[in-house]
């Protein structure tokens, strides 16, 4: 059995990604697809990402993380990797399809160093025949301001300019994308741009499905999901949180803020204004990424004469 594995990068679409393999899962499955959450209601797949960090010696400290895949120390993160082991264990022997398909965009999140993608790439090779990777990049701008919004949902509670400042040294794409090359093999990562200039058909599940082999024609489309928050809905956010956090010590959703933000949305215009970005904020972020960018299109994307056809 082979596997194809989604390295969902946070603000690629990876949420349609994941809902999309969910709603169709039986469809996939007559192409020889095999889309198999580890926990069912989770078409997340944290598990994968979990995987790398603990099977380089790491524990996961991410209580929001821990509380959503109910796990808690490292034995009770190694108990559950292990479960996980043993259904693909279980699965290669029974599953009647030639593919194992996953997407998860912890892969990205966790597996930022190369002993976590060794560790994956290992534990995957363990189990499958081959292993191919998908990963998706954006551009940084772009990226910038969508990352500001996931993480004013999640309670990080900083300016725009503080978000800027933590993010610009996460986002050369060409680091990373080098990094997985040299552990899985330039010829089992596939490099894709989410932008719709260079997409087939301009759309990204049209895309998604040409490199991981999938006819889409009689597949259904998921609901628009993971909608970005407003400037107006920022604000909120970061008013409510200075008397109450978003979540709660346990990890878990805190019922006040999300009470009062429910309350207090319903008192803003809608549609609200979008996120943007000043010139000054593009041009810094456009500056600091114009090398490695530009790295990454000689290496991956030899043939086109830029990057990303708005950057």
């Amino acid at each position: 059995m082979k596997a194809v594995i989604h390295i969902g990068t946070q603000k690629t679409g990876t949420t349609t990604i994941q809902s999309f393999l969910a709603l169709n899962r039986p469809a996939l499955s007559s192409q020889g697809l095999r889309f198999e959450p580890f926990t069912p209601r989770n078409p997340a797949q944290m598990e994968l990402g979990l995987t790398a960090i603990v099977r380089s010696g790491g524990e996961l400290e991410a209580a929001n993380k821990l509380y959503a895949m109910g796990v808690k120390g490292r034995a009770s993160q190694e108990a559950y990797v292990d479960r996980f082991e043993a259904m693909l264990r279980e699965g290669v022997k029974t599953w009647p399809e030639h593919t194992y398909l996953a997407s998860s965009e912890q892969i990205h999140a966790w597996c930022h160093t190369l002993d976590r993608m060794q560790a994956l790439h290992d534990t995957l090779n363990r189990h499958f025949e081959s292993v191919r990777y998908i990963v998706y990049y954006r551009p940084q701008d772009e990226f910038m301001l969508s990352t500001y919004s996931e993480a004013i949902k999640r309670g990080e509670f900083q300016t725009l300019d503080q978000h800027i400042d933590t993010m610009l040294p996460k986002m050369n794409f060409f680091r990373r994308a080098k990094m997985w090359a040299s552990v899985v093999g330039q010829e089992n990562l596939t490099v894709r741009l989410f932008d719709r200039g260079v997409m087939k058909n301009g759309d990204l599940l049209d895309d998604f499905c040409a490199v991981a082999g999938i006819d889409r024609g009689p597949l259904e489309d998921p609901p628009y999901l993971n909608q970005s928050l407003s400037a107006e809905e920022v604000d909120l956010a970061m008013q409510i949180g200075k008397w109450t956090p978003s979540r709660l010590k346990s990890g878990g959703p805190n019922p006040l803020f999300h009470a009062a933000m429910v309350l207090k949305r319903r008192g803003l215009k809608q549609p609200g204004s979008k996120l943007v970005l000043s010139d000054e904020q593009r041009d810094r972020i456009r500056a600091a990424h114009a090398e490695s960018n530009e790295r990454l299109r000689a290496q991956f994307f030899p043939d086109s004469e830029r990057l990303f056809t708005k950057f």
